[in-house]
């Protein structure tokens, strides 16, 4: 009796066991999605088409607020991001770019802060292009050579809230992964 009752236990625990390291794989597989994505270097005043959608980008020096608190070491950067969907199958990708950040030459980077838009939420208008805004502060030294990338969002605002979380789901898919990044010169 007691080989019964200790043989249930063992087999439940090596069920949850096996339920729970299925279940961090997925999760694993999804938040480190973004370790390897494919690599595009867009040429300064250029565009790139990933998901039927047209990004452009810009960085240029702007005044800071006027409660800064930082001294001329440093020089506040607009950013400026032009999308516009080429086809009606992607007007439903109306998430913002993700991992957004600035770069120098020795590899240093600086996060870039969106500012909120008035995009739609729903849908977008093909053809229409849609302003994406954002500010870094950088060393005043690399204010020049510093470059924009971020990935563009596969997420689509039809998406089933279901389907985020199943393993198969092209809502999951990690084969499409973006990173562009915008020469300046």
């Amino acid at each position: 009796m007691v080989f019964v009752a200790v043989g249930a236990v063992v087999a439940s625990l090596l069920a949850t066991a096996a339920t729970a390291f299925d279940g961090y794989q997925f999760y694993e597989s999804v938040t480190t999605r973004g370790l390897y994505p494919k690599q595009v270097t867009v040429p300064a005043g250029g565009s790139y088409e990933v998901y039927k959608t047209e990004f452009k980008a810009a960085v240029a020096p702007t005044d800071p607020p006027k409660d800064n608190k930082h001294g001329p070491e440093v020089t506040w950067l607009a950013i400026d991001i032009r999308k516009k969907v080429l086809d009606e199958d992607s007007a439903t990708m109306v998430a913002e770019p993700t991992d957004l950040e600035l770069t120098d030459r020795a590899g240093r980077t600086w996060v870039v802060e969106l500012i909120p838009g008035d995009r739609p939420t729903d849908r977008l208008v093909v053809g229409q292009e849609y302003r994406i805004q954002g500010v870094a502060v950088v060393p005043t030294e690399v204010k020049d050579e510093v470059e924009l990338s971020f990935r563009p969002s596969s997420y689509r605002s039809d998406t089933p809230i279901d389907d985020l979380f199943k393993k198969d789901s092209e809502a999951v898919r990690i084969d499409n992964l973006v990173e562009l990044t915008f020469r300046r010169r």
